[in-house]
C-alpha cells in the first residue's frame, strides 16, 4: 500500500533508522560508556524524589510506610522503562520517543512526542533553573541556608521580572555544552556523583540517628493502604527524567548493550535511593507528621538538634540541582537533531563541529533556555509539563507493542485499533475514578470502562500474534527491492520485554490515571499546547520537502499479502545478488589500479636512485 511522502501518516523505515545510525557514528561521536549514561540518568532523575517529595509523602500521606509509596511508584515506572530500554537499544538514534513514534505511528504521532518531550527538556530545564534561582536568591535577601519557610518566600521572589541566577545558571550550562558534550560529561559525572554522596550522608545520618535515640514505637500503625497509594502517585513523579539517557542512544558507544543497562540500572538505583531514603527519614522522628512537607531532611535534622547536618542537606540542595539543568539542556538538542535529519527543522539544527558537537544547535536552544528561566515564572506549568511527559511515556510503551505484534492478515490494521481503544478507555477510567462527583453512577461507569479496558487487552493478545521479527511484517524495501528491515544484529542480541503487550499496555494505564491526577488547567493547556503544534506542523511542515528516504522507500503494509511480501523478499535477494557482485567488481578494479599505482611508484624511486 503506497502512502504519500508528505503524508502526516508516512512512517519512518526500519532501514533508514539505521542508516542514520550509521551517519550518527560520523556526525555525533559515540564516546559515552555505560557510566556516563548512568550518570545522565541518575543525574537527571534524583532530585525532588529526595530533597521534597520524601518529606511531603511522610508528612501528608503515608508515614513511616513511605517507603512502600515510592517501591510501588518504581515498580509503577519500570513498566514504561522496559519499554525505553528495549526501544533505545533497538532503535539507538537521537530523539528517544521521536524516534518511536515515527517508525511505529507516522510523522504526526512523531510531531506530538516531540512536542511533549520538549515540554520535559526544554521548558522543564528552565523550569528547574527558575526555581534553583529563586532558592539561590533567598539566600540572598536572608542570609540563611532554605529551610522549611523557604516555599512561601519564595513565591514572591518567583514573581519578580528576571532573576540572575537562573539566568546564569542557564548561561553556564549552555557555554559548558557549546564547548562539547566530552568536557560537559566530566561536569555531569562530577556533579552527579556530588549529589549521590549527599544523599548516602543524608542516609547514613538519618539512620545513625535512629539508632542512638530511644525508640518510641507509639506512633507506629497499620499500613495506611490509602495513604500509600496516594503518596506512590505522588512520588511517581520524582522518577520523571530517566528516559533523558534515552535522547543521548546517538552517542553510545555500544547503544546495544549499554542504553537497557544505563535505563534500567538509573531505575534500579533510583528506586534503592528513595526507598532507603524514607526510612532513614522516618527513623529521625517521633512523629512522621513532625517532618516538613517542603524540606523533609533538613527539619528532621534540626529535630535532632544536629544543626550542621541541616544545613549541609539544606546548602547541598542548592548546590547539586544545576546537573538537573545542564542534563536537560543536553537532551535538547539531541531532539531537535534528529528532527532535523528527518527535514521537519531547519538543517541548522544538524550541524556538527569537527569533533561531532551540536554548536549551533546547543546554543540557539539553549539561548532560548536561558531567556525563559530568567524572565518566566512557572507557577502554573508544573501539571503541564508532568502530562506531557506521560503523554510521551505513553506513546513509547505503544509503540514497542507495535513493534512486537502484529495485525492478522485478515484483519489489517486490528491492533492499532485495539490500541486507540485501549488508551481511551483507560484515560476515561482514570478520569471516573480520580474525580467523584454521582458516586454511584461514576462508580458503575468506572468498572464498566475498566472491564473492557481488561477484557480489549485480552482480545489483542489472542488476536494479534507475536512478529516473527522486529517490526512485524511491515517490511520496508528501497526502489530497488532491496529488503532492508532487519536489524544489525539478531534478537538475541537485544534486550527484550517480558509479556508483551501485558507489560507496555499496565505502563500506559498508570501513565493515563497520573495524568488524570492532574489539575483540570493543566490538561487544558496541554491540550492548547498540543493542538498549536499540530497547527504549526500542518502549515509550515506537512507540504514541506519530505525526507530523502521517504523517496527511497516502498511499503509492504500490514494489509499486503503474503505473496506479496515474498515476491519483493524475493526480488529483494535476487537485486542485492547483482549489487553485491557489483560492489566486488568495483573492489578487485580498485585494488588492481591500487597495485598498478604502487609498482609505478616502486619504479620511478628505483629510477631516481
Amino acid at each position: 500500500m503506497s502512502i504519500s511522502p508528505n503524508s502526516p501518516w508516512i512512517r519512518k523505515p526500519l532501514h533508514a533508522v539505521y542508516q542514520h545510525d550509521q551517519n550518527e557514528q560520523q556526525q555525533l561521536h559515540r564516546h559515552l560508556t555505560v557510566w556516563d549514561l548512568l550518570g545522565i540518568g541518575v543525574g537527571g532523575t534524583v532530585g525532588s524524589g529526595i530533597f521534597v517529595l520524601t518529606g511531603q509523602i511522610a508528612a501528608q500521606y503515608a508515614g513511616t510506610w513511605t517507603w512502600c509509596s515510592f517501591a510501588v511508584s518504581g515498580l509503577a515506572a519500570t513498566c514504561s522503562g522496559v519499554c525505553f530500554a528495549e526501544l533505545s537499544g533497538r532503535i539507538p538514534a537521537a530523539g528517544s520517543s521521536y524516534a518511536y513514534a515515527y517508525v511505529c505511528f507516522g510523522q504526526l504521532a512523531a510531531i506530538v512526542a516531540a512536542a511533549c518531550l520538549t515540554l520535559e527538556y526544554g521548558i522543564a530545564g528552565a523550569a528547574v533553573a527558575r526555581s534553583w534561582g529563586d532558592k539561590v536568591l533567598l539566600v540572598i535577601f536572608s542570609g540563611d541556608a532554605p529551610n522549611e519557610s523557604s516555599s512561601s518566600s519564595s513565591s514572591s521572589l518567583s514573581s519578580s521580572w528576571m532573576n540572575v541566577p537562573a539566568l546564569l545558571i542557564s548561561a553556564l550550562s549552555t557555554l559548558l555544552l557549546v564547548k562539547g558534550v566530552k568536557e560537559s560529561k566530566t561536569a555531569t559525572n562530577f556533579i552527579t556523583m556530588m549529589k549521590m554522596l549527599l544523599v548516602f550522608f543524608m542516609i547514613v545520618g538519618g539512620f545513625w540517628l535512629s539508632t542512638t535515640r530511644t525508640h518510641n514505637n507509639s506512633h507506629q500503625s497499620s499500613m495506611p493502604t490509602a495513604g500509600i497509594l496516594r503518596g506512590a502517585t505522588s512520588s511517581f513523579f520524582g522518577y520523571l527524567g530517566y528516559d533523558e539517557v534515552c535522547c543521548v542512544a546517538g552517542e553510545a558507544k555500544n547503544p546495544v548493550r549499554d542504553m537497557p543497562r544505563a535505563v534500567l540500572g538509573t531505575l534500579g538505583l533510583v528506586t534503592i535511593t528513595y526507598v532507603t531514603a524514607s526510612i532513614a527519614l522516618t527513623s529521625m522522628v517521633e512523629d512522621p507528621q513532625d517532618i516538613s512537607p517542603t524540606s523533609g531532611f533538613p527539619s528532621a535534622f534540626r529535630s535532632r538538634h544536629v544543626e550542621w547536618a541541616a544545613e549541609i542537606a539544606a546548602w547541598g540542595e542548592i548546590v547539586t540541582l544545576p546537573v538537573v539543568v545542564l542534563i536537560s539542556l543536553l537532551a535538547q538538542p539531541r531532539l531537535t537533531y534528529g528532527m532535523a535529519q528527518d527535514g521537519l527543522l531547519p538543517a541548522i539544527f544538524a550541524q556538527t563541529d569537527v569533533h561531532g558537537n551540536l554548536v549551533m544547535g546547543t546554543f540557539i536552544q539553549g539561548t532560548a533556555m536561558t531567556l525563559l528561566a530568567a524572565f518566566v515564572p512557572f507557577t502554573y506549568l508544573n501539571d503541564l509539563i508532568s502530562a506531557g511527559i506521560l503523554v510521551a511515556f505513553s506513546l513509547t510503551d505503544a509503540s514497542l507493542v507495535v513493534l512486537r505484534r502484529e495485525s492478522p492478515p485478515s484483519d489489517p490494521g486490528l491492533l492499532e485499533r485495539y490500541l486507540i481503544g485501549y488508551n481511551v478507555l483507560c484515560f476515561l477510567t482514570a478520569i471516573l475514578v480520580s474525580h467523584e462527583t454521582w458516586w454511584v453512577v461514576q462508580t458503575a461507569l468506572a468498572v464498566f470502562t475498566a472491564l473492557s479496558a481488561a477484557l480489549t487487552l485480552v482480545y489483542m493478545t489472542f488476536q494479534c500474534p507475536a512478529s516473527t521479527q522486529f517490526g512485524g511484517t511491515l517490511l520496508h524495501c528501497n526502489q530497488s527491492g532491496n529488503v532492508s528491515s532487519s536489524a544489525p544484529f539478531p534478537d538475541s542480541h537485544y534486550f527484550q520485554t517480558p509479556w508483551v503487550p501485558l507489560i507496555p499496555c499496565l505502563g500506559m494505564a498508570v501513565n493515563w490515571y497520573l495524568i488524570a491526577q492532574l489539575e483540570v488547567f493543566g490538561l487544558l493547556l496541554l491540550g492548547l499546547y498540543l493542538g498549536v503544534v499540530v497547527l504549526l506542523y500542518l502549515i509550515f511542515c506537512l507540504n514541506g520537502t519530505a525526507p530523502s528516504w521517504a523517496h527511497q522507500t516502498e511499503y509492504v503494509s500490514k494489509s499486503s499479502s503474503s505473496e506479496d511480501a515474498i515476491s519483493l523478499i524475493s526480488l529483494g535477494h535476487h537485486n542485492f545478488d547483482n549489487e553485491k557482485q557489483s560492489m566486488l567488481s568495483e573492489q578487485d578494479e580498485i585494488l588492481n589500479y591500487s597495485s598498478a599505482a604502487t609498482r609505478n611508484q616502486r619504479l620511478a624511486r628505483r629510477n631516481s636512485r
